[in-house]
C-alpha cells in the first residue's frame, strides 16, 4: 500500500513538472518573454556591474560567501566568520530593538496627547512613565544598532572591501567609488550600507564608498537599459501632514516649501491632505516620472506586499504599486518603514522601496524605519538642493546626493546610528 502511495506521488510529480516546463516553453514562445525564468549569462552578469561592484552575499548552513561581481570578473569572498545562525539571532536582536523603541515612542505619543486633552495627576505621572520608557528603549536601541554595525563590518563588509581594493576613503579631489549590495535571506533585513565603527574614522562602509541596493542583478540590468531621466518634467508631491489615526508630521509643511521653492508652480504637482487619495495618486503616477511621498507608510513583516503609504483615505499598498510597470525616473520616500522588508520571506525582496524600483522606478530613496522629523528634513533638504546644484533637477547622482546628506548628519553624532542610519538608495 505504502509503495503505490509513493509511486503514485511520485508519477504526480512527474507529470506537474512536464506541466511545468511545457507552460514555460509557451510562455518563451511569447515576444519579449524569450528569456524568461532563464539565468543570467556571465556577460550580463558583468554588464549588471559595469558602474561598480555587485555584491551578492549567500548565507548557507554549510558556508557563507559574498560573490564579487566586477566587469573583468566573478569572483567569492569567503566569509569564514559568518554562520547562518548568527545572522538569525543578530537580525532578531536588531529589528526587537527597533519594534520595542517604536512601540514605546507610539506609547509616549499617545500618553502626551492623553495629558494635553485631560490633565491630572494620572495622565501627568502615565505621561512621565512614557518619557523614562522611551528614554531607556532609545538607549537600548543606540547600543544594538552600534553593536550590529560594528558586527556588519567586521564579519561581511570590511573583507567584501578589501577584495574589491576599498581598504581606505578615497582621496580629496577623487570620485567616489561605487558599490551595489544584493543581500539575500534574513540579510535583506540588515543595514550592510551602514556597517562600521563610526567612532574610528574611516572604519566604515560609508567612509569609502557609496553605496546602492539592488534586490536582484536582473533588476539592476534592466534599470540601467532605460534611458536616465531627462531634467525636464513635473515633480509630483503626495503630502499628508495629517493621516487618520496618525500622529501629525510637522516636517511635511517643511518638504513641501523646499520642494515648492526648488521646481516652482510650473514643475510641481501636488496632492494634499484629502486630495491625496488611493486613486489620485495612482492615477497622478501615471502622467510623472518622478515622486516624493511626504507621509506615513508602514511595513507588514509576514506580509510584505501587504505594507504601503498611508494616504487619506487608506492604505496604497506595495502590490497596487507594483501592478502598474512603467519606466520612471525617481522617487523619494520621505516616510515611515519604507525600506523594511518581510521576516518570514525577505528574498520576496517586496519593502516599498524595492516595489516601486521593480515597478520601473530607476532610483528610489528611502528609509528603513520611522525618523526623526528634523533629521528627516534635513536629508532631504541635503539630497534635493545637491540635485539641483546645476541649476535644473537631475537624478542620476541621486546615490550620491543622499551619501554626502547623511555623512553631513552622521558627523553630528556618530554615536547615535538611528539619526543617520536607516536612508537608502536603491538602483543604477
Amino acid at each position: 500500500m505504502a509503495q503505490e502511495h509513493l509511486a503514485t506521488h511520485a508519477d504526480r510529480r512527474m507529470s506537474l513538472s512536464r506541466q511545468w516546463s511545457d507552460l514555460v516553453a509557451e510562455i518563451r514562445a511569447l515576444d519579449g518573454f524569450e528569456h524568461f525564468r532563464r539565468p543570467l549569462t556571465a556577460a550580463e552578469l558583468s554588464e549588471a556591474a559595469r558602474g561598480g561592484p555587485v555584491v551578492a552575499v549567500n548565507v548557507a548552513r554549510s558556508r557563507c560567501d559574498a560573490i564579487v561581481v566586477r566587469p573583468d570578473a566573478i569572483a567569492s569572498v569567503p566569509l569564514d566568520g559568518l554562520t547562518a545562525l548568527d545572522i538569525h539571532t543578530v537580525v532578531l536582536r536588531y529589528v526587537e530593538a527597533i519594534e520595542h523603541h517604536q512601540t514605546r515612542l507610539g506609547a509616549f505619543h499617545e500618553a502626551g496627547a492623553e495629558a494635553e486633552a485631560t490633565p491630572n495627576a494620572t495622565t501627568y505621572r502615565a505621561y512621565q512613565r512614557a518619557v523614562q520608557d522611551v528614554h531607556r528603549a532609545e538607549a537600548a536601541m543606540q547600543d544594538v544598532l552600534s553593536t550590529t554595525l560594528a558586527w556588519l563590518w567586521d564579519t561581511i563588509v570590511e573583507p567584501v572591501f578589501m577584495a574589491c581594493g576599498l581598504s581606505d576613503p578615497p582621496t580629496s579631489g577623487t570620485a567616489w567609488p561605487r558599490l551595489w549590495w544584493c543581500p539575500t535571506g534574513m540579510l535583506t533585513l540588515l543595514p550592510l550600507h551602514a556597517a562600521g565603527r563610526h567612532t574610528e574614522p574611516g572604519c566604515s562602509a560609508m567612509d569609502r564608498a557609496v553605496m546602492s541596493y539592488t534586490p536582484t542583478l536582473r533588476s539592476l540590468l534592466e534599470v540601467r537599459s532605460l534611458a536616465p531621466g531627462s531634467p525636464g518634467g513635473r515633480m509630483l508631491l503626495v503630502a499628508m501632514p495629517h493621516t487618520p489615526g496618525q500622529t501629525d508630521l510637522p516636517q511635511v509643511r517643511r518638504e513641501q516649501r523646499l520642494l515648492g521653492s526648488l521646481f516652482g508652480t510650473d514643475g510641481l504637482t501636488t496632492l494634499e491632505g484629502p486630495a491625496a487619495s488611493r486613486e489620485d495618486v495612482l492615477r497622478a503616477l501615471r502622467g510623472h516620472d518622478r515622486v516624493h511621498f511626504s507621509c506615513h507608510a508602514t511595513s507588514h513583516p509576514s506580509h510584505p506586499a501587504a505594507g504601503g503609504v498611508l494616504l487619506a483615505d487608506g492604505l496604497l499598498s506595495v502590490a497596487e504599486l507594483a501592478a502598474d510597470h512603467q519606466p520612471r525616473a525617481f522617487a523619494f520616500l520621505s516616510a515611515c518603514k519604507t525600506g523594511l522588508g518581510g521576516l518570514v520571506l525577505p528574498d520576496e525582496a517586496m519593502a516599498l522601496s524595492a516595489a516601486l524600483h521593480f515597478t520601473g522606478f530607476r532610483h528610489v530613496i528611502a528609509t528603513l524605519w520611522s525618523v526623526e522629523d528634523n533629521a528627516a528634513a534635513e536629508v532631504t533638504e541635503g539630497v534635493y538642493r545637491s540635485l539641483f546644484a546645476g541649476g535644473a533637477f537631475t537624478v542620476e547622482d541621486a546615490a550620491l546626493a543622499l551619501h554626502r546628506a547623511v555623512l553631513e548628519l552622521r558627523a553630528r553624532s556618530p554615536e547615535r546610528p538611528s539619526s543617520w542610519m536607516a536612508y537608502t538608495h536603491t538602483g543604477p
